[in-house]
């Protein structure tokens, strides 16, 4: 079984200031440190037509339903990997994301855009699938892990939010501001 995800985030920001910041090496290892709770920064590659973040994931098995978690043990990791192309000339920006779950049969993936929303706001969209392909428990992964994306979305932007603030690209009320 897969299931079918779509995900919307606004930013008070321009597309070319979240792209950039989203491509940034230092805002990685940063947002890493904050919200990733054990997690690292194993690469981030830098070419013309593509920039790589690949992030190794230590997930809390506690979440987990009983019977994942006597599956997966005390720990359960995953790698995820975020990629973007350059900006397009309408200021727009597309790219990809992938997680794929160490020791359970999990991957979620899909396509990534950034759509601009005016001078100072745009959208982030994810929409993609996850799939889950272990007999009896699969269904209820998926829609865990489908669950967890808005969340995990407005962690991301909550410190996207504070990221750019703290470097004076967007003024202290840019943060308050809902997406």
């Amino acid at each position: 079984m897969t299931l079918s995800i779509e995900q919307h985030t606004e930013y008070p920001c321009s597309a070319e200031l979240l792209h950039a910041t989203l491509t940034n090496e230092t805002y990685w290892s940063d947002r890493v440190r904050d919200i990733g709770s054990g997690s690292k920064v194993v690469r981030h590659e830098v070419t013309p037509e593509l920039t790589t973040s690949e992030v190794d994931q230590t997930l809390d098995p506690d979440v987990m339903p009983k019977g994942v978690r006597r599956l997966v043990g005390s720990t359960m990791s995953a790698r995820c990997t975020e990629r973007w192309r350059p900006l397009r000339a309408d200021g727009s920006a597309v790219g990809d994301y992938r997680l794929v779950t160490a020791g359970v049969p999990v991957v979620m993936a899909g396509n990534l855009a950034l759509e601009p929303r005016g001078e100072s706001a745009c959208a982030l969209i994810f929409r993609g699938t996850v799939e889950a392909t272990m007999p009896v428990v699969g269904a209820v992964l998926e829609k865990m892990m489908a669950g967890d994306v808005d969340r995990g979305f407005a962690v991301e932007r909550e410190f996207t939010m504070r990221w750019l603030v703290a470097r004076g690209t967007l003024p202290a009320s840019a943060q308050s501001r809902h997406g």
